[in-house]
């Protein structure tokens, strides 16, 4: 066996599907923070494309190529995060994501779709909660089964 290719199988996250959210979660935060920790950091504080004020003092946003050097740099740490995200989801969250250009909306919508709204999390804690208070041994039941 190649061990690069072991190696590789480390470094990569897994793509993300319906069914590894919590395991997908853990390894994008350390996979983008080894990346660029910056790009990490504009998942967890957003980022937000430069405006500029047109003839009518109205913000619009600002052609890229009059960025300067430093909106430059922030939006390469957004695209970093973006690809990483786009590039580790299937095709059917990659559907979900797709209009997304800020990374941090990125996360914030895979999240919300995985885990749900606080709300759903607590209604779901409630039903596993009673469904374990509920468990009962049939009278011809062992404990091994």
């Amino acid at each position: 066996m190649d061990l690069s290719s072991v190696a590789n199988s480390f470094l990569k996250p897994p793509v993300l599907d319906d069914t590894n959210y919590a395991l997908w979660k853990t390894r994008m935060r350390y996979t983008i923070k080894a990346m660029d920790v910056r790009a990490w950091k504009s998942i967890l504080t957003g980022w937000t494309p430069p405006k500029t004020l047109d003839e009518d003092e109205k913000y619009i946003l600002k052609p890229e190529e009059t960025w300067t050097a430093e909106e430059t740099q922030s939006s390469s740490y957004n695209a970093k995060a973006l690809n990483e995200i786009f590039s580790s989801v299937d095709m059917r969250m990659f559907g979900i994501i797709a209009d997304c250009t800020v990374a941090k909306d990125a996360w914030d919508v895979l999240q919300e779709h995985c885990e749900g709204t606080d709300s759903v999390r607590r209604t779901r804690l409630r039903l596993l909660n009673a469904k374990f208070e509920n468990i009962r041994m049939d009278e011809n039941e062992t404990i091994a089964d």
